[in-house]
C-alpha cells in the first residue's frame, strides 16, 4: 500500500515579513508525494540530486507522531514542478505533499488546516522559512487567495480568484533564505500594514505594489514594469524573489512571456481544492 499526496505552488500578493500579515494565491504547479513502508529508508528527491533532505524526513517524522504510529523505515519519494528558491513557495508545497503522502498512507482524516499547520512546523524547525510561511502553505494546499496571520498561523481570509493565466519570470540566480536581509523589509512595517485592508478588494494591485517594494530591496530588474506595459493585469517579484510573477488574461500568457523573451513557466491560478 501507497501513501499520495499532492500540493501545488503560490505566488506573494503581500509578503508577510513586514507585518506578519501575508496574502497569497494558488498557482497551477504541482508537488507530488509517494509514501510506503520499507525494510530501510530512502529518500528521493526527483530532480533535485544533493538536495538537503531533512526537511523531508522532519515531515515524514511529524506526520507519523501526529498519526499516532513509530517511525519506522519507509521509502519516499517527491516530485516538484516548482523550482526552488525561487519566490515560489516550493518548501510549503514539499511540506504539504510529504505530510498527506504519510496521513493517507495511515487513514488520518487530518483537518487541512491543521495539516498545514504542521508542515509550517516543520519548515520552522528547519530554518527553510523566516515568517512561518503560513500564508505560503495556505496558497499552495487551498488555492486562491488567502490572508493570513502568520504570527498566529490563523486564516483571515480566503476568497476564490479568476482563473488568470500566471507567467513566471525565471532570472539566472536564486536567492537562498539566509540571505534575505530581514531588517530592510521589517523597515517597511507602516507600509505594508496600510496595504491589509486593501488585500480583498484590490489584490491585483497589491501584488504589483508588494513587488516593487521588494525590488527596491533586492534590485530593479524591471520585468514587472515591462510586463505592465504590454497588458499584464499585475506584476511584482514573488517572495523574497527573485521570480516575478505576472498576472495576465486567459490565453494571454504565452503572448506576454513572448514580448517579454525571458526564461518563463506558464500556469494558471489554482481554484479552490
Amino acid at each position: 500500500m501507497t501513501g499520495t499526496g499532492r500540493s501545488h505552488g503560490a505566488v506573494s500578493v503581500m509578503n508577510a515579513i513586514p507585518c506578519g500579515i501575508g496574502s497569497t494565491i494558488g498557482i497551477g504547479l504541482r508537488t507530488e508525494a509517494r509514501f510506503e513502508p520499507a525494510e530501510g529508508t530512502t529518500v528521493t528527491l526527483e530532480g533535485r540530486p544533493g538536495m538537503d533532505d531533512a526537511l523531508v524526513r522532519t515531515c515524514v517524522s511529524r506526520a507519523s507522531e501526529a498519526a499516532g504510529e513509530p517511525e519506522e523505515g519507509y521509502r519516499l519519494t517527491v516530485s516538484t514542478q516548482i523550482p526552488p528558491s525561487m519566490g515560489l513557495k516550493s518548501s510549503s508545497s514539499v511540506c504539504n505533499a510529504v505530510i498527506a503522502s504519510v496521513l493517507d498512507y495511515y487513514k488520518i482524516d487530518m483537518d487541512p488546516l491543521d495539516a498545514i499547520r504542521l508542515g509550517v512546523e516543520c519548515a520552522k524547525a528547519c530554518g527553510v522559512t523566516i515568517t512561518g510561511a503560513f500564508d505560503d502553505a495556505c496558497g499552495c494546499g487551498l488555492g486562491g487567495l488567502v490572508v493570513t496571520d502568520n504570527t498566529e498561523n490563523e486564516l483571515l481570509c480566503r476568497l476564490e480568484v479568476p482563473e488568470y493565466d500566471v507567467v513566471i519570470c525565471l532570472p539566472d540566480r536564486t536567492i537562498p533564505k539566509s540571505k534575505v536581509p530581514v531588517d530592510r523589509y521589517r523597515a517597511l512595517r507602516e507600509q505594508y500594514e496600510a496595504m491589509v485592508p486593501r488585500i480583498e478588494k484590490d489584490y491585483l494591485g497589491i501584488l504589483t505594489a508588494n513587488g516593487a517594494f521588494v525590488e527596491g530591496i533586492v534590485g530593479s530588474m524591471g520585468v514587472a514594469e515591462r510586463a505592465l506595459r504590454i497588458g499584464a493585469l499585475a506584476a511584482g517579484i514573488t517572495g523574497t524573489g527573485p521570480a516575478t510573477a505576472v498576472i495576465a488574461d486567459p490565453g494571454d500568457g504565452k503572448r506576454i512571456a513572448d514580448e517579454l523573451g525571458l526564461p518563463a513557466l506558464i500556469t494558471r491560478t489554482l481554484r479552490w481544492t
